[in-house]
């Protein structure tokens, strides 16, 4: 998808002068520094997450990306260290009013602005969550589409093509092949 992260302005020259001293840093304290090239940060996260859920390990990530919102589970907890705020299982599901485990099909609806992926068009948070809860998931929500009426119903039905897209898009992986294991 070409419009993927398209919209996003380069890294500030501020910014990008601070990586080489921080990969140092973390190298000199002797923590691994894991780089894998043609793979989202997101994608090496969620596995390193899964691989240390699978090993009885608890997780912490932190992170403001409601994207990563998805990994969390009994194990695995977000924790925002901007403003503070900490997202278990119960977090996510009173924040966005669906548990981790829908948040791939909320985020498909609504879309990722930041990610630049559209959802359907004048589908926000609370009609996510009214479909969710009314539906199940996004694939119930799909195969009622015909029986969902007014103009948000039409939205969706003209926006059926495109969902397994952004869903796939907005989807961590969490199977990456990487060159260390936990």
């Amino acid at each position: 998808y070409p419009e993927y992260k398209a919209h996003r302005p380069p890294m500030p020259d501020a910014l990008a002068s601070q990586i080489a001293p921080l990969k140092e840093a973390i190298v000199a304290m002797g923590w691994p520094l894991l780089e894998v090239e043609g793979v989202e940060a997101d994608d090496v996260i969620g596995t390193l997450a899964r691989q240390a859920e699978q090993a009885g390990m608890r997780v912490v990530i932190s992170t403001g990306d409601k994207d990563i919102t998805q990994l969390v589970s009994p194990q695995v907890t977000l924790v925002n260290t901007m403003s503070g705020e900490k997202l278990d299982v119960a977090g996510v599901e009173q924040k966005f009013g669906v548990p981790p485990g829908r948040m791939i099909d909320y985020l498909t609806l609504i879309g990722d602005a930041v990610d630049n992926v559209p959802g359907v068009p004048k589908v926000g948070p609370k009609t996510a969550v009214k479909w969710l809860t009314q539906y199940g998931s996004l694939e119930a929500i799909v195969n009622q589409a015909g029986d969902i009426g007014g103009a948000v119903g039409e939205n969706l039905r003209q926006a059926l093509d495109w969902l397994p897209q952004a869903r796939a898009l907005l989807t961590i992986k969490c199977d990456v092949k990487l060159p260390v294991q936990i």
